[in-house]
């Protein structure tokens, strides 16, 4: 933004020199220019042209950036520790992230699907609460397992 004010700063500038001395000059000498005259215009000429350039270049629309793919590193990568085999009470067994492993070790427990959601019972009668390990891979997360 300062750099885009400090061109047209020295642009107007450079404008308002030519124009006072054009004004200044006589009519007869644009008839007999000496070679340092032809060489200060065609300095300003070069200079302006450059300034025209550089406000081309910066007009140019740059290509919006496409969305990165989520790395190994982003929000969707669980905490391997927290995987759990428990068995239900009719034998089978589920693998699911323990929810309160997860409120303790990873940060955006509110960001998981709500649908991969589960609560177990076990044999013993306790009540488990977690997120599928399926469910949630076919969801886009992934462990930080190497």
């Amino acid at each position: 933004m300062f750099v885009r004010s400090l061109k047209t700063t020295f642009t107007a500038g450079l404008l308002a020199t030519t124009l006072a001395l054009t004004a200044v000059v006589p009519n007869s000498a644009a008839a007999r220019m000496s070679d340092e005259d032809i060489a200060a215009i065609l300095g300003l000429l070069v200079i302006g042209a450059a300034i025209h350039n550089s406000r081309r270049s910066d007009a140019t629309p740059v290509a919006p950036s496409r969305p990165q793919p989520t790395t190994t590193r982003g929000w969707r990568v669980l905490p391997a520790d927290c995987i759990r085999n428990v068995t239900r009470r009719n034998g089978n067994t589920i693998r699911m992230f323990g929810q309160r492993c997860l409120n303790n070790n990873y940060a955006h427990v509110n960001r998981l699907p709500e649908a991969c959601h589960v609560r177990v019972r076990t044999e013993n009668g306790q009540r488990r609460q977690g997120y599928r390990v399926r469910c949630l891979r076919d969801a886009g997360f992934r462990t930080n397992r190497h």
